[in-house]
């Protein structure tokens, strides 16, 4: 099974974090798990043995940028079975909806019914 990661925008929750992917390699043991999220993050998830990679969002906290969100989407087609969403802005919504990722899990946030198929 491969895993997307949303992760957060901010240091504590990304520390956070690495106990949910404790918990799913706990339970998915062959399970890979990439992590999206922000430059300056990538210090922190390398540290972290549950992820395999942890791949650079360009966009800043609070930024729409639909074009750029779709391309990153686009180029992430096929690759994972379900998306992780822990932010809960239905712009965080919108890489694994464009990437067509199958099982799409996180918070009802923003408004985001049909961006999520797994609330």
């Amino acid at each position: 099974m491969r895993i997307l990661i949303v992760g957060p925008s901010w240091v504590g929750d990304m520390v956070m974090a690495q106990t949910l992917f404790q918990c799913l390699r706990q339970r998915h043991p062959e399970c890979v798990i990439d992590v999206l999220a922000p430059e300056w993050s990538r210090p922190i998830l390398e540290r972290m043995p549950e992820v395999r990679q942890a791949l650079s969002f360009p966009l800043g906290h609070g930024v729409m940028d639909v074009a750029t969100r779709r391309r990153i989407g686009r180029g992430l087609r096929g690759q994972y079975e379900q998306a992780i969403l822990l932010p809960n802005s239905l712009k965080s919504a919108l890489v694994p909806w464009f990437a067509g990722i199958p099982k799409r899990t996180g918070w009802r946030g923003e408004m985001r019914y049909g961006l999520l198929n797994d609330i």
